[in-house]
């Protein structure tokens, strides 16, 4: 009985520490669609691959959704024409460079500010080789178009509205790259500002009841994981490099902490355990959590977000390889 108590405090606990910034990403995408021109807003972004990396992996700062959030809000730049390498970059860093991020490690990390600047910079930088990795990919277009129905050419995968409307009903699809979405265009965006408010609105329960619910279903799957890890005998396993790299990489994905709670969880350790280990905690939780592998794999084509797993995981991994074995 102590046990189930402990597992739904826990689950609640996820929930309301993820739901909020899932939300806060689906307002900023609601508005991007009802309320900024989308002519304007492509023109104004950098269509330079390195440029726009660049700036993809600093919007953060200004678009501060942080984890969970970073997902709508990604699908939505890619659907009002952003770059590839923007958008990716975006994706990667904005759990990590936004200023409520920096602020809290900065509070709670501050006798370790190598460990912080080591964060801030890693995410940064990988963020910037990830979009620019996926820049250099291209479509290869079907051999004979007018054979086949709209949806054999774009391809039935993962688009906005899948657990809210039949999987049977035809809907025009845009491709950005290989990332297929619902094309936003399927009605013109109105032009008062009632309509606007209310297109608002319904993108907004639309977005939260399908992202939410993926979100939730995450929530049980990482309580789960949570009651049954027995954390004091693997942290007892981090005895060389390797293992603490191992150990802190199982910890960010059962775990599943919000990019702003990792600290607190990492400060007790930065004693015992080596920069590189405590990196990848705080680098992997990010992204590779199993609360966020739900939302991204909703977002992108399978095989887009397996490629965005392990090319990120891989550059991650590296960086803290390298900071345990020569930097340490």
């Amino acid at each position: 009985m102590a046990q189930l108590s402990y597992a739904v405090t826990l689950f609640i606990s996820n929930v309301l520490e993820s739901l909020p910034f899932l939300l806060g990403g689906i307002i900023i995408s609601s508005g991007l669609l009802a309320f900024v021109d989308e002519h304007q807003f492509v023109a104004k972004l950098p269509r330079n691959r390195i440029l726009g990396a660049i700036v993809g992996s600093s919007l953060g700062i200004i678009i501060p959704v942080g984890q969970y959030g970073n997902i709508p809000v990604t699908r939505r730049l890619l659907l009002q024409g952003a770059s590839i390498p923007l958008s990716i970059s975006f994706l990667i860093a904005s759990p990590t460079i936004n200023p409520f991020v920096i602020a809290i490690s900065w509070g709670v990390l501050g006798n370790s500010p190598r460990l912080l600047f080591l964060r801030i910079l890693g995410a940064w930088i990988i963020g910037i080789l990830v979009g620019l990795i996926f820049s250099t990919y291209c479509d290869q277009p079907s051999e004979n178009p007018s054979k086949q129905s709209p949806l054999a050419i774009y391809s039935t995968l993962i688009y906005s509205g899948t657990l809210l409307r039949p999987h049977d009903t035809p809907q025009p699809l845009h491709r950005a790259g290989n990332l297929i979405y619902e094309y936003k265009a399927t009605s013109e965006v109105p032009q008062t500002l009632r309509g606007r408010l209310l297109l608002f609105v319904d993108n907004m329960i639309k977005e939260f009841l399908e992202l939410g619910s993926i979100l939730l279903l995450g929530c049980i799957v990482a309580t789960i994981g949570q009651v049954f890890l027995p954390q004091a005998q693997l942290l007892n396993l981090g005895q060389t490099p390797v293992t603490q790299i191992l150990v802190m990489s199982l910890f960010s994905c059962v775990l599943s902490l919000n990019s702003l709670w990792t600290p607190y969880f990492i400060n007790p350790l930065t004693a015992t355990f080596l920069y590189g280990s405590n990196l990848a905690f705080l680098l992997l939780s990010s992204l590779v959590n199993l609360k966020s592998l739900g939302l991204l794999f909703m977002t992108f084509r399978p095989k887009i977000a397996i490629y965005l797993l392990i090319l990120t995981g891989q550059l991650m991994l590296l960086l803290c390889f390298a900071l345990n074995f020569y930097f340490s």
